[in-house]
């Protein structure tokens, strides 16, 4: 029997990548994108390993996965890639007290109209979706579930009688998730130290943790933000993080991260103070 290939152009990766940076820029976040369409081997492969079906079809034949450098960010960007694309599946490990294992965040979402025109006649008379399957990572943990997923998960059989190594392997996460949480302490400490000695460049920079452009800030921001003694630059410190982020997500037209911009933004939601107000420039009033 001849195998039929399975071509389905690489170029079908950028429009999806793109649509997820466009997101994901548009608040700042630090990450890093990788996508990847399977292999004819890799789908034979897998299609003769497990059972699909009409009711049960692959769904990852295009992949993306996204490296997020904080925790709390994994949250933050499904909920903007599920505002583009449909979701119709996930897989999320809800990690547990007692145990340490990789924990993941995948997630099956529907293919746009254009990209399912494109790939049906190459998947048709197979059973495999228009879906990708998106998966969700932080820099800690990816080069842990690239091991554990090639060398353990493929290969369960060979570790079944080596439980001491398996014990420290799974170790090996703890230390890493360990270190996922620490880094987000960190910055929060350094965040109110800053707060605390008036610096508020260093103050925003360690507490939002977004991809401030490197610009200074107004002078008549500063004096407002520290007048009464320091009253308007606590209620900007204790700002939650998350819940602006999901503000400036759904500013129609992106703003430039400069500090100036975050700060009117900020004032518009949080501070609402009077004297901001006046020298917000119009053109940022006009999109809130």
């Amino acid at each position: 029997m001849i195998r039929q290939d399975i071509f389905v152009p690489e170029a079908l990766l950028k429009p999806i990548e793109k649509k997820i940076i466009k997101e994901l820029d548009k608040i700042g976040l630090f990450y890093r994108i990788f996508s990847r369409i399977k292999t004819n081997e890799s789908i034979e492969k897998k299609l003769s390993h497990k059972k699909y079906n009409e009711n049960k079809k692959m769904q990852d034949i295009i992949g993306v996965r996204i490296v997020l450098y904080f925790n709390d960010d994994i949250e933050i960007c499904e909920k903007l890639i599920s505002r583009i694309y449909k979701k119709v599946g996930e897989s999320i490990d809800k990690p547990d007290s007692s145990t340490f294992k990789p924990t993941r965040t995948n997630i099956v979402y529907q293919l746009d109209a254009m990209t399912i025109d494109e790939i049906s006649p190459a998947i048709q008379g197979k059973f495999i979706d228009t879906t990708f399957e998106l998966q969700l990572r932080t820099v800690f943990s990816e080069g842990w579930h690239e091991v554990e997923h090639d060398l353990r998960y493929k290969c369960e059989d060979e570790w079944s009688t080596y439980d001491e190594h398996s014990r420290t392997l799974n170790g090996l996460v703890a230390t890493l998730e360990t270190c996922d949480w620490s880094i987000m302490t960190l910055f929060s400490d350094l965040s109110y130290r800053n707060y605390r000695d008036s610096n508020i460049i260093p103050m925003m920079r360690n507490k939002f943790r977004l991809r401030f452009e490197n610009t200074p800030l107004d002078m008549n921001i500063r004096n407002i933000l520290l007048e009464n003694n320091k009253k308007l630059l606590k209620k900007l410190f204790r700002i939650d993080r998350n819940d602006l982020l999901e503000n400036l997500s759904k500013i129609k037209i992106p703003v430039s991260l400069k500090f100036n911009n975050i700060i009117y933004i900020c004032n518009h939601y949080y501070l609402k103070s009077e004297k901001i107000e006046t020298i917000t420039p119009k053109a940022i009033t006009r999109l809130l």
